[in-house]
């Protein structure tokens, strides 16, 4: 009967984390057994120093005898620490491994995995699981391959000093594995509720810091600190009933080998006394039990501590079968040197909930080298526009072409090469500004400087003590919110792909420096497809042609003028945008 189901699924997966390190494993058993082999001999020695020795008065025995005890136990130590050696850098190694594919996957996931999801609570859900699966590294897990030998060798020495003692040692491991089969079972229980409340927390925790301005603003600081307390109060129960449970396993295994050992000392003592047994045979007896007790007592523990793992490696698991981005995908060949940049939508329809459809069968063609502006209200579909020509959705219905070819076709991350994008929502990394506009990638600094000069970037950067190397804190908390995008924007121009897209890249801009970039992507981006969404006539009047969305659908197509003389929903959003400036300013 096994202390602990698991699934043979998670069963290999597990197994297959030791494949990479089975020379090092190998080196470990080998250890192991040398180890085993030392410890065998040893009472064997202590018996023949107590019986020849120490009872008869022979000096030689005692002296001999001790001198190899003291050679095989400093031997037996050596041995051990290469053991230990070995063991530490399959550890490290796997919780390496683990992490670096858990956060290679995570990278791959689609868009809205995140937007499902809370940044705190995915770290805590992969460190959590992470280190609890490196568990299975642990020494005890050797025992498995290992012990099985010592507790032969333990039995065989058992018979052979007595074999009726023999029988009362055997009697107590029916006894232990019912307990700790009972504690398995309930602490897997409170693990799993322990793990899923800790992912609440963690969201909660997350969502909170997230929101620490809101919660500054309205004074939720009360509020939140009560829902605090109530979120670990949950914490708190479940780990106390881990802990208790652990006592309890703790407690019966010590108990059960104190019952075991007091118990041959009364009756061994008993068979001494009676001359059946001698005081040698007796402590060499009780050190053999323990080598029979103590591995099969710790190999029933590891179905104990599996309780813990098994939670965690289903989770890990899980979460590394998720979909995600199909980068391996080999898809059509991208030639950049032939590619012209058009882009095509046929009969597109989107939505990100199956019951609520966003975009409404959506025609229309971008040409090579065309600046194009898509405006409309708040919820039109302007940005799930975007996100569909970046490959973060796919269509319910219809296609995107580019040169006449699906985009699904493509390689992804050499498809989304083609694209530079800046959005409203800018995020910069808490690291220089040189960093932040070339993204750590093999950038001429002459390029980064034009980028700079182009976006408007290079006046506020020359006026810094560090210049490019200024760091900008985190997501920018050191810069303004104009600084923010003007940076943002040098990234994107830095890039110099074939598609730009601008979305509501320069809301924080002023009106000169909105200007001067509209003019630069005007006379250098003449072969190069621009995408555009604004309300600002500014840039709305360099565009070659406008798109207007409402509640999804297309409703007019022209150029600034046409619009502003025909479409009244164009007109009126135009000119509320130029009657905000105004009050802005």
């Amino acid at each position: 009967m096994k202390l602990l189901e698991i699934e043979p699924s998670i069963r290999k997966k597990m197994l297959s984390l030791f494949k990479p390190f089975i020379k090092y494993i190998v080196f470990i058993l080998l250890c192991m057994l040398f180890s085993l082999a030392i410890s065998m001999v040893i009472p064997l020695i202590s018996k023949k120093i107590m019986d020849d020795g120490l009872l008869k008065n022979n000096f030689d025995i005692i002296l001999k005898f001790s001198l190899i005890s003291i050679f095989l136990i400093i031997l037996q130590r050596i041995i051990n620490m290469l053991e230990a050696g070995f063991r530490t850098h399959i550890n490290s190694h796997m919780s390496y491994n683990l992490s670096k594919d858990a956060f290679k996957h995570l990278l791959k996931q689609e868009i809205q995995f995140f937007n499902n999801s809370n940044t705190a609570e995915i770290i805590n859900n992969i460190n959590t699981d992470v280190s609890n699966i490196s568990r299975i590294s642990d020494r005890t897990t050797f025992y498995i391959f290992t012990e099985f030998f010592r507790v032969i060798g333990g039995l065989t020495g058992l018979f052979i000093i007595n074999w009726r003692l023999t029988i009362l040692v055997v009697c107590s491991i029916p006894f232990r594995y019912m307990f700790v089969r009972l504690l398995a079972k309930q602490r897997n229980k409170i693990f799993e509720q322990y793990i899923e409340d800790m992912g609440r927390y963690y969201s909660w925790y997350g969502d909170t810091i997230g929101g620490i301005r809101e919660v500054k603003l309205w004074g939720l600081d009360r509020v939140k600190i009560g829902q605090f307390i109530k979120k670990q109060r949950n914490l708190i129960k479940s780990n106390i009933k881990m802990n208790i449970t652990d006592s309890a396993n703790e407690f019966s295994e010590s108990f059960m080998m104190e019952f075991v050992v007091n118990a041959i000392y009364i009756l061994g003592g008993y068979m001494v006394c009676k001359d059946d047994l001698t005081i040698g045979g007796l402590f060499a007896f009780i050190t053999y039990s323990a080598y029979v007790t103590g591995p099969i007592f710790a190999i029933l523990n590891i179905g104990y501590s599996f309780a813990s793992i098994i939670p965690s490696a289903k989770r890990l698991f899980n979460f590394m079968d998720m979909k995600s981005e199909d980068f391996a995908k080999k898809g059509q060949a991208i030639d950049k040197s032939t590619l012209k940049g058009k882009i095509k939508f046929e009969n597109v329809s989107f939505g990100y909930d199956k019951n609520k459809t966003i975009l409404k069968n959506i025609n229309f063609e971008i040409n090579s080298g065309e600046k194009v502006a898509i405006i409309g209200s708040n919820g039109s579909g302007k940005s799930s526009i975007i996100n569909l020509i970046l490959r973060f959705y796919k269509p319910d219905a219809g296609r995107i072409l580019l040169d006449d070819v699906n985009i699904e076709d493509l390689n992804l991350k050499d498809y989304r090469s083609l694209i530079s994008v800046v959005s409203q929502d800018v995020y910069l990394f808490d690291t220089t500004i040189k960093e932040n506009i070339n993204l750590s990638l093999p950038v001429a600094d002459s390029e980064v400087h034009r980028a700079a000069k182009e976006s408007g970037a290079d006046k506020f950067i020359d006026r810094l003590s560090e210049k490019y190397d200024y760091s900008v804190g985190e997501n920018g908390s050191k810069l303004s919110g104009g600084e923010k995008q003007k940076v943002a924007v040098a990234r994107g121009l830095v890039r110099d792909s074939k598609i730009l897209i601008l979305d509501e890249a320069t809301s924080n801009y002023d009106v000169e420096s909105e200007i001067e970039l509209c003019e630069y992507i005007k006379e250098n981006y003449t072969d190069k497809t621009v995408i555009v969404i604004t309300h600002k006539p500014e840039i709305l009047k360099i565009m070659d042609t406008i798109y207007v969305l409402q509640k999804g659908e297309i409703v007019g197509r022209g150029s600034h003028d046409e619009l502003y003389r025909d479409n009244i929903s164009y007109r009126e959003a135009v000119s509320k945008c130029s009657s905000d400036e105004r009050q802005v300013v």
